[in-house]
């Protein structure tokens, strides 16, 4: 029996080439060479649509949420349901992943908090350092302490709901993972490749030169978009969730 992924996708913007989440995702499931091993099912979190509770938290079925374009806090019909479901399924053992939004989400459905990062943006390829629970956490396997991972976020889980346990951080954001019972939560993009990451930085430049001045100008965006890399390591957090539910 295939275990079943049931990413639950809040991408609510698409790249100038037409994708979201669900293509980011299907991709990296694929350079895995899992797509033919797993049942992927796609949700629109966006339009309330959710896998029942009853049935994702029966062995062999793990939940996946998305990164979005705005904050967990920010007022949009979706996310209220969108944490009750969270909350319901974390409540039910299900296997859950947040990633970026949906680490967020993760977090605040569960007790936590999330606000904006004062230190501004974090983008690009960036260092990734384990706590020692990190080193030992399985969804970690195979990712040494200092390694890379793509990101671009601007929130931050301020404070980890009760109980939970920080997995990974780096200077500017110091919870980069963290783990309560059978819910994980990943701030970066595992499934995020550069040519994702540059169409992402085109559609914001603007923003990223003229509001934020995260970046001098647009040659200073070239040079940033020049320095994206692959990062296998942190796709393999995907394999990882797949294999702790497959056991």
């Amino acid at each position: 029996m295939k275990t079943a992924i049931h990413l639950i996708d809040v991408t609510d913007f698409r790249l100038l080439d037409g994708t979201g989440s669900a293509d980011w995702f299907r991709g990296a499931f694929e350079a895995l060479g899992l797509l033919d091993e797993i049942d992927f099912i796609v949700y629109d979190g966006t339009a309330g649509e959710f896998p029942p509770v009853d049935e994702v938290s029966d062995g062999g079925n793990g939940i996946i949420v998305t990164g979005s374009a705005g904050p967990v806090y920010e007022d949009k019909p979706w996310i209220p349901p969108l944490l009750e479901f969270l909350e319901e399924a974390h409540r039910a053992r299900c296997w859950i992943l947040g990633v970026c939004f949906g680490h967020h989400a993760l977090a605040a459905a569960l007790g936590g908090e999330v606000r904006e990062n004062p230190r501004g943006r974090e983008m690009g390829t960036v260092r990734i350092y384990l706590t020692p629970e990190g080193r030992s956490s399985p969804l970690f396997e195979g990712f040494e302490s200092g390694g890379t991972a793509n990101l671009i976020h601007r929130t931050h889980v301020t404070r980890m709901p009760e109980g939970a346990v920080r997995l990974a951080f780096n200077p500017m954001t110091r919870v980069q993972s963290f783990n309560l019972g059978r819910s994980f939560g990943y701030q970066p993009h595992p499934e995020v490749t550069p040519p994702i990451l540059e169409q992402l930085s085109r559609m914001y430049a603007a923003v990223l030169i003229r509001k934020e001045h995260f970046v001098d100008d647009a040659d200073h965006l070239e040079d940033l978009i020049a320095a994206f890399e692959e990062t296998p390591a942190s796709r393999l957090i995907l394999k990882n969730f797949v294999d702790m539910i497959s056991k």
